[in-house]
């Protein structure tokens, strides 16, 4: 297990919810939660409970593997239930799909990787949770990290890998931007394109830029084994996946995602076993997460 290294602005969540570290001070920080909350805690409580939790996912990853008997998982894994109609808002007030003990844990429970401590956390005033392996996530620039994401809106449910780039003025400094720079570097590989655009074409995703007035309009979308940008009902081919990305605006934060969108009602129908559905296209796009991880 990895100790927890806590920075100043980064997002947490323990048993009360979510909730994100504005000071540190030796041995003490400050937090708030959502509700706008602060409190002085220690750094050492705080780990020790991101600790108990990342322990109680790893007892139901090791419970799921065993076929002789069966799993005996902790109490709270039968919490998840699937996603109701009323988790589809933007609001966070009561938004307890987001925890650990819900949605997070039962996707990062069902996700196989030999590499990676893969966990959840739910974002500081988004209706989202993100995963991401503990060890890539000590990492400095922890705001610019490649994750796994799902979020939810009025009408849908959005998961998938999500990539940003930080903009010039506000991060100088090239090792802030890694994972993009390993994305773009990795997409240069003509097999890396191609298994990407087979990835997109089967699973039924797209590309785009999660940011409204972001440096990307449009969805990119493959179409007939080749890259296209649809935007306003126009579809425009793209020659190169990279060479594209390397002409967007230099100065402005993109938030890429690649992203599978599902309807509400199809989401509630689900169940529990939406959980399976994200864990697969997590799995799927591993690969990818852990050239952006190395």
């Amino acid at each position: 297990m990895t100790d927890i290294e806590f920075k100043i602005g980064q997002e947490h969540e323990n048993m009360k919810g979510a909730y994100k570290v504005l000071s540190i001070d030796r041995d003490a920080m400050c937090i708030c939660w959502e509700d706008g909350e602060e409190i002085t805690t220690t750094v050492a409580l705080q780990g020790r409970i991101i600790g108990r939790m990342h322990r109680e996912l790893a007892l139901m990853r090791g419970n799921k593997g065993r076929k002789t008997k069966k799993p005996r998982f902790p109490e709270y894994v039968s919490k998840f239930e699937g996603l109701k109609e009323d988790d589809f808002s933007q609001d966070v007030a009561g938004a307890t799909w987001r925890h650990y003990d819900s949605l997070g844990g039962a996707v990062a429970v069902r996700l196989h990787s030999d590499e990676f401590e893969i966990t959840p956390w739910p974002r500081y005033g988004l209706s989202a949770i993100n995963w991401g392996d503990l060890n890539h996530r000590g990492h400095d620039d922890f705001r610019l990290q490649a994750n796994f994401f799902a979020r939810l809106d009025e009408k849908c449910l959005y998961f998938g890998l999500d990539i940003e780039r930080s903009n010039q003025e506000e991060d100088a400094e090239e090792d802030a931007k890694d994972d993009w720079n390993a994305f773009t570097a990795w997409l240069r590989d003509a097999k890396n394109d191609s298994w990407l655009n087979e990835v997109v074409c089967k699973h039924d995703l797209s590309i785009y830029d999660m940011k409204e007035e972001g440096a990307l309009s449009g969805s990119i979308i493959s179409a007939g084994g080749k890259w296209a940008l649809l935007n306003e009902g126009k579809e425009q081919e793209i020659e190169s996946l990279a060479g594209f990305f390397d002409d967007l605006t230099g100065n402005t934060w993109v938030g890429l995602q690649i992203v599978k969108i599902v309807e509400k009602g199809e989401v509630v129908t689900r169940g529990v076993e939406i959980a399976d559905d994200i864990a697969r296209l997590f799995e799927v796009l591993m690969p990818l997460y852990e050239t952006l991880c190395r």
